[in-house]
């Protein structure tokens, strides 16, 4: 939308060109995984000094939430599906 708005309207396309956009660094988000439930993440942020277009996003459970209980979980889950499927390929 940004892209036609600035083809069409000069005025739009200067604006726009000016705006800097307040980026969140951090916070929280729920996610729903299929095979865990419900997951609640922390995020956050990093930009690279050398190359600010460059970012990197961290995401953490608290040590001993159910989150993070349930990460356990997928993680084990996810390793039986790959040894399964190894298996399966080795056959």
């Amino acid at each position: 939308m940004v892209g036609e708005l600035s083809t069409r309207d000069q005025q739009f396309a200067k604006w726009w060109g000016d705006h800097k956009v307040a980026a969140r660094t951090v916070g929280t988000k729920t996610l729903n995984h299929p095979v865990v439930g419900e997951l609640v993440l922390d995020w956050d942020t990093y930009t690279a000094n050398t190359d600010p277009d460059q970012h990197l996003t961290v995401w953490t459970a608290v040590p001993g939430s159910p989150t993070h209980e349930r990460l356990r979980i997928l993680a084990s889950w996810a390793a039986d599906q790959h040894l399964s499927a190894s298996s399966a390929l080795s056959r």
